[in-house]
């Protein structure tokens, strides 16, 4: 009798762990953990300063995957409305860019997440492919990464800016653990 009442209150812990926490359904995870930090932020901001100086109009700058994850942060909790995601990692490698977070699916549902995208100039135009998208243990089917793909694009399109100036970019190169941008101020 008191097996069978400890096998319900093992399954039913077994279950409620399931459903609030979502450990056991598992979900893609980052290679290794980025803490941000506003030192991160300060560094990229004054290389940003510095490569705006430049006097041959060639702007190139590389951030590194602590830099754009405290960017990441920073920009999720300055935003007005409560973000649906939490404890962004930015990670670059194999030419990809990779950004894993906690998604909040419903108040007491949240699952790990990650978008994997790839990054190409085309005529001066940052071209975004969205390689892949999970949310828990489950993958998005691909209509998703198209209509994501073609809002990314488009968002971009409309905000390419150095210096508060609009640009072109002419060169992306993700690597293992930074990212290099190279573009003209103006050129739009």
């Amino acid at each position: 009798m008191r097996s069978h009442i400890l096998v319900s209150l093992v399954a039913l812990a077994v279950a409620a762990q399931a459903c609030c926490c979502c450990t056991i359904l598992g979900g893609p995870q980052p290679p290794y953990t980025i803490t941000p930090s506003d030192e991160a932020v300060r560094r990229f901001e004054e290389r940003m300063a510095e490569a705006e100086q430049n006097a041959s109009g060639v702007v190139t700058i590389t951030v590194t995957e602590e830099e754009m994850t405290s960017l990441l942060a920073q920009a999720i909790a300055r935003q007005e409305e409560s973000s649906p995601i939490s404890e962004p990692q930015v990670h670059f490698r194999d030419g990809c860019v990779e950004v894993y977070g906690t998604v909040q699916m419903a108040d007491s549902l949240a699952l790990p997440g990650m978008v994997a995208f790839s990054v190409t100039v085309t005529d001066g135009a940052l071209d975004v492919t969205v390689e892949e998208v999970a949310v828990g243990p489950l993958p998005v089917p691909e209509s998703a990464l198209q209509s994501l793909t073609e809002v990314i694009n488009q968002t971009i399109a409309k905000n390419v800016r150095v210096g508060g100036v609009e640009a072109t970019i002419t060169d992306v190169q993700i690597g293992a653990g930074e990212m290099t941008v190279t573009g003209k101020p103006g050129s739009n």
